[in-house]
């Protein structure tokens, strides 16, 4: 058994999980092997079978516990990424939490977060910001839950994984000797992380002509915080969907939504950042 820190949870683990770090204490989530059954149905708020075709069957109940039912010869790292990434963030909306698909990074002690598709360039986004000297707080699933009016996210750690034609972004920075189905891990570790960070600002990538932003209303930011999360409507029961459109609503009430455009090049990437840094500093504390 491997006992792991992850999205400010004790992880203990069947399964071996490189490039996270150790944890301690009595685990708030326990990774075991086990017999999933291959019927679908629908999720509730506390139960969800999910299916994979080359990562087989996952059980995730009660925000605790997630049961592995992988096929035989399935790729390890594969299954590292998938338990990682949408299983984990399944698990932590049992708990309460939105799991957006998101990357984010930490500038002035606020949460800027990057929404977008696979392949959308949201770890490639964090890394161009990361050698601005911003720490990444979260790469893919970025989990925000809204407290007395505030948004807050929860940072699973200083991690970023690149595919090969991304590693440029980095000036000097080498990956772990870790390679993670398909893209090279990196560990960003730079000052002290905290758990749980205020999100100042929600990015939508998107390509167009020239670098800008624009804002994005109330209404359309639900919708677009609901399609980029680790949720799928058909898939869930009634009770289930209900609170999802609630939790994208309280967030789109308490966080300025904008989509952020740029060219599909990475030459660009300094304009990215620096439209962003000026609009956050603009905007006042």
């Amino acid at each position: 058994m491997f006992l792991y820190a992850c999205f400010g949870l004790t992880v203990l683990s069947d399964v071996e999980l490189p490039g996270l770090p150790p944890g301690d204490g009595e685990p708030d989530v326990v990774i075991g092997l086990g017999s999933v059954p291959r019927t679908p149905r629908k999720a509730t708020m506390d139960d969800e079978i999910a299916f994979h075709a080359r990562g087989g069957a996952f059980h995730i109940k009660q925000g605790r516990e997630i049961v592995l039912d992988p096929p035989p010869g399935v790729d390890i790292g594969l299954l590292r990424v998938l338990l990682m990434g949408r299983i984990m963030a399944f698990l932590l909306r049992q708990r309460g939490w939105l799991p957006l698909h998101a990357s984010g990074i930490d500038i002035d002690g606020q949460a800027v977060l990057f929404l977008g598709a696979s392949g959308s360039g949201k770890s490639t986004t964090a890394a161009a910001f990361y050698s601005r000297g911003h720490q990444v707080i979260t790469d893919d699933v970025a989990a925000v839950r809204v407290f007395g009016g505030q948004c807050l996210v929860r940072s699973a750690g200083p991690r970023i994984r690149l595919l090969e034609d991304s590693r440029a972004v980095f000036a000097g920075v080498e990956p772990d000797n870790v390679f993670q189905w398909r893209k090279h891990l990196f560990d960003l570790t730079r000052g002290q992380q905290r758990e749980v960070i205020p999100v100042r600002r929600i990015y939508l990538l998107d390509y167009g002509a020239a670098t800008g932003f624009e804002f994005v209303p109330p209404l359309s930011a639900v919708a677009a915080l609901s399609s980029h999360s680790f949720v799928e409507h058909r898939r869930m029961n009634e009770v289930a969907t209900a609170a999802h459109l609630r939790d994208c609503s309280l967030v789109a009430g308490a966080v300025p939504f904008y989509r952020l455009f740029r060219r599909q090049w990475l030459a660009d990437l300094p304009d990215l950042v620096h439209c962003v840094e000026t609009d956050i500093s603009g905007a006042g504390k």
